[in-house]
């Protein structure tokens, strides 16, 4: 029942991807072409298993993965796990690397990336204060706590995106 779920969480995920993803994962490919890209998740959706991206990623990382579990994002562990797939990082080496973490949550992939060493571009593609869903179930404490992340990850963006098509000036930004 898992792998049946996990096949089409990955179906869904690869049919309803952002808007200009794949050109996005294109002109960064084409651009950049030594560059190495990763995904780097606390769930389970893994983009080698999502057709249409999955020749763009050389890896993908998640806080469910064996070694990795419990550092989940925001913690660095997650980003170091992730790195050392291809590099075998010391802590000082880790904060000489340039590299840089796209993502659209502030606290989880912006401040928590830049915290291990990352460049952040921001994919902002909702207003910043939005309503919560009805079937939230985060305590007062639980949403300060996030408030407060993400006010503080607000200072690590590099660079603000609300459209995948901004990302290769984003990226370019971010080099110079």
């Amino acid at each position: 029942v898992f792998d049946s779920w996990l096949s089409s969480r990955h179906a869904s995920a690869d049919k309803y991807l952002f808007p200009g993803c794949i050109d996005a994962l294109d002109a960064v490919r084409q651009q950049h072409p030594d560059a190495i890209i990763g995904a780097i998740t606390n769930g389970r959706g893994n983009p080698l298993y999502m057709p249409s991206v999955k020749s763009f990623f050389n890896f993908c990382v998640s806080g469910e993965d064996e070694g990795v579990f419990p550092k989940r994002k925001p913690d660095k562990g997650i980003y170091e796990a992730a790195l050392g797939t291809f590099f075998n990082l010391s802590e000082e080496s880790l904060e000489s690397l340039n590299w840089i973490h796209v993502g659209d949550d502030l606290a989880n992939d912006v401040g928590a990336a830049a915290m291990a060493g990352a460049k952040s571009i921001w994919l902002c593609v909702e207003e910043e204060e939005s309503d919560l869903p009805s079937w939230n179930t985060a305590t007062k404490e639980e949403l300060e706590s996030r408030a407060k992340l993400n006010d503080s990850a607000k200072a690590h963006v590099s660079k603000k995106i609300k459209h995948f098509n901004e990302l290769e000036s984003a990226i370019m930004h971010v080099l110079t």
